[in-house]
Formats: C-alpha cells, sequence, structure tokens
C-alpha cells in the first residue's frame, strides 16, 4: 500500500468537512456542512440526465457514461495513486458504504473508493495495516454518515439500466411498456406494443407522425403521497390520435436485478408489513364507457404467517374494494362495497365479489436480504356484464 506524508492527512481531515462528504446532508444548492463562512463544493455533481429523466420517472437509472462522472468529479482532490477502472471504483465504494467483505477489492481500487466514501475514511485508512479492520471500525464510528453516503452512492454510483424493464400494462401481454436511452443516460424514447415514441425535449411526452404517448408516473403526481419509489414505478399512460385521447392504460414494474421473490420476502420479514401508497386506473362498461379511479390513500399487507398479500383502496366515485392473494399465486378474491357512482359502472345487483388477476413485485436496494422497501403491480378484474377493472398499485414500506 502506498504510504503518504502525516501532513497530507491533516490537509485531507480539514478539506474533507468541505468536499461535500456528507452529501445528502449538508443542505441547500452548495451545502453548509454546519461551517460558518465556508461554502463547501460549489461545484457539487450535475447530471442533467439524471434531471431530465425526473420528469418522467422517478426510478434510478444509471449507465457507464453517468457512473463515470460522478466518480471522476468525487476524486476531485484525490492525490493518492489508483485504478482508473471508475467502474470498479464505484462498485467497491458501493460494498464499502454497504459494509461487505472488502478481500476482492485490489489496492488500486480500494483507495480511491474509500475517498469517494470519505476523505476522511481514506485519511483514516489508507495506510493502515489492516484496511478491512479500520474501515469497518470507522464505518462503526460514523455510521449516520456512512448511511448517507450509501443513500447517495445507490442514486448515482449503481449502474441500473432503465432499458432492460418491461413495464407490464393492462392493454394486454404483447404490450408492454419499454424505454430507450442515449449514450449520456437521458430517456429519448418509449416503445408500447411494437409502436416506437420519441421523447418531447425534457418532458413526459413522446410522439411519432400519428400520435402522442403522454407517460404518467403515479409516483410524480403531487397527490399520490408517495415520493421515493427508486427501483419500480406505476401509473398510467394515454395515447393521443389526431386530438382525440385514448383511456387511461395502467402499468407497473421494475428492475428484475431489485426484485425479491415472495417466499424471500415470507422468509426475511419478522412481522406483516405495509405498503402505504395509491392506485390508480380505469373502469368500462360494455357501452366502451370509462371511468378513470384513484385512491391516493391504497394499501398492501403482507402476511408474515401465510405470505398472503391483501390490497384495499377506496374509489371516491366506484367501489371501495379489498384484494386477497396466496403467496406466489396471480388469482386473487375481490370483493366489492359501498358503491358511490353512477348506474353505468355499478356490477349487477348481488355482485359483490369475484376473482381478479393480480401481478405484484417486491423490490429493494439489498434484494439479498430479502427485505423489500417498495412495491408495485397491477390488478384486474372482468365481470360478464362489461364492467372491467385495470388498476396500478404502488406503495413504499411504512
Amino acid at each position: 500500500m502506498r504510504m503518504f506524508p502525516y501532513y497530507l492527512v491533516f490537509v485531507l481531515l480539514f478539506t474533507s468537512a468541505c468536499n461535500d462528504l456528507g452529501t445528502p446532508s449538508c443542505v441547500g444548492p452548495n451545502g453548509s456542512c454546519g461551517i460558518e463562512g465556508l461554502v463547501p463544493d460549489y461545484n457539487r455533481f450535475n447530471d442533467p440526465a439524471t434531471n431530465s429523466n425526473k420528469n418522467v420517472t422517478n426510478m434510478f437509472a444509471l449507465n457507464d457514461a453517468q457512473v463515470t462522472a460522478y466518480v471522476q468529479h468525487k476524486l476531485n482532490g484525490y492525490i493518492g495513486d489508483g485504478s482508473t477502472d471508475y467502474l470498479a471504483i464505484a462498485e467497491a465504494a458501493l460494498d464499502i458504504a454497504g459494509g461487505a467483505s472488502l478481500s476482492g477489492i485490489s489496492d488500486g481500487v480500494l483507495e480511491p473508493a474509500m475517498y469517494i466514501v470519505s476523505p476522511e475514511l481514506y485519511a483514516t485508512c489508507g495506510n493502515s495495516t489492516d484496511i478491512s479492520s479500520c474501515v469497518s471500525g470507522w464505518n462503526v464510528e460514523n455510521a449516520a454518515l456512512v448511511a448517507l453516503r450509501l443513500k447517495e452512492l445507490r442514486a448515482r454510483a449503481e449502474l441500473l439500466d432503465i432499458e432492460k424493464v418491461d413495464f407490464a400494462t393492462t392493454a394486454g401481454a404483447t404490450d408492454n411498456l419499454n424505454f430507450s436511452i442515449d449514450a449520456s443516460g437521458k430517456i429519448i424514447g418509449v416503445t408500447v406494443g411494437g409502436v416506437d415514441y420519441v421523447r418531447n425535449g425534457n418532458t413526459n411526452t413522446f410522439s411519432n407522425a400519428d400520435a402522442t404517448l403522454t407517460y404518467n408516473s403515479w409516483v410524480l403526481n403531487e397527490d399520490s403521497g408517495i415520493s421515493n419509489l427508486s427501483y419500480s414505478d406505476f401509473g398510467v399512460y394515454q395515447v393521443t390520435s389526431d386530438g382525440v385521447a385514448g383511456n387511461n392504460i395502467p402499468f407497473a414494474g421494475g428492475y428484475a436485478s431489485q426484485k425479491i421473490a415472495e417466499n424471500d420476502v415470507q422468509t426475511a420479514i419478522n412481522s406483516d408489513i405495509t405498503f402505504a401508497g395509491a392506485a390508480v386506473g380505469t373502469v368500462t362498461n360494455a357501452d366502451d364507457g370509462v371511468l378513470n379511479i384513484v385512491d391516493n390513500r391504497a394499501s398492501l399487507v403482507f402476511s408474515k404467517d401465510t405470505g398472503a398479500s391483501t390490497l384495499t383502496a377506496n374509489f371516491s366515485d366506484w367501489y371501495n374494494i379489498s384484494v386477497t392473494k396466496a403467496l406466489n399465486e396471480t388469482d386473487a378474491s375481490i370483493t366489492f362495497s359501498g358503491y358511490n357512482g353512477t348506474s353505468e359502472f355499478q356490477l349487477p345487483s348481488g355482485v359483490t365479489s369475484g376473482t381478479a388477476n393480480v401481478n405484484m413485485g417486491y423490490y429493494g436496494p439489498n434484494p439479498t436480504s430479502g427485505i423489500p422497501t417498495e412495491t408495485t403491480g397491477l390488478i384486474e378484474f372482468a365481470d360478464p356484464s362489461g364492467i372491467n377493472m385495470g388498476v396500478a398499485f404502488g406503495g413504499v414500506i411504512k
């Protein structure tokens, strides 16, 4: 391991307070870090692609170029030797902040990765004879800071290819929705059912010669009460052609790499878990009438004992619904109560229950733990009378 002068340790410890090591704990556009009279990290990292993508979806979406740019920025001020394999450095920094084993990380990657996590960590442990123990101890002593750094690293330094996400829709199995990105990582297009649409600037609309598609992530809806889905998304999209707007089509989906199987969830949790979220979708009738329905206070409970999940939503202009499905099943029982709508969308007299199709996914930053932080999925119901319901649900663990 390369040795460095002890006077540099002092310099690193002093400058680390103003080198954004506390991001996102340093508040404001420049941060304060609690040091009066100093303006830390005036050149804070900016990712135009991510900023643009946030107008479409709140999901983390990072390609090689974005991760490389972040690592290069965070290495400003680093004076040690090291690799230029920025993707490997990013992965190592995530391991360090996440408490993973450091045994497989080479010296040339480990040193800059420590600096990425915190210049103070690098100054403290960079020339230690037992780096693993030193890092572990430093992480314990600075647990709050490390947690913040891990949060930022997951948002800035973890490769997540949004082009690989298949968003299921209620339009049918062959009508999944997929994004496309450019070299910078910016979302530039969307494809649904084999039809391509090109993004309009930095908006959430996509057009071709014939129509315009509006992608409405419900996470970005100001009334949804949800702000932190990171690995999945849900909502409705709508296609407008020749000035005529089509029906809202519910969608939901997320990263396969961050998805957690229901069996693993049941094994990992200690008690029932509840996801607070929203349900949004449409009801149609036999006359092609359409009713848009929303409940921004919907919830889903996952049972530790049985692995069953129960979704509850109260639609102010339709029914209150309760949907329960068994572990690893897609068929579910659905009950209807408290009708508050017009007769066109009311189920036949005596119909208070039925069978729904449910496709829920559970996602989290650490899938091997079995503990999800969010869930999204679709619920569909069809009655012989022609009353059909399609709903997308998304929620975060309470």
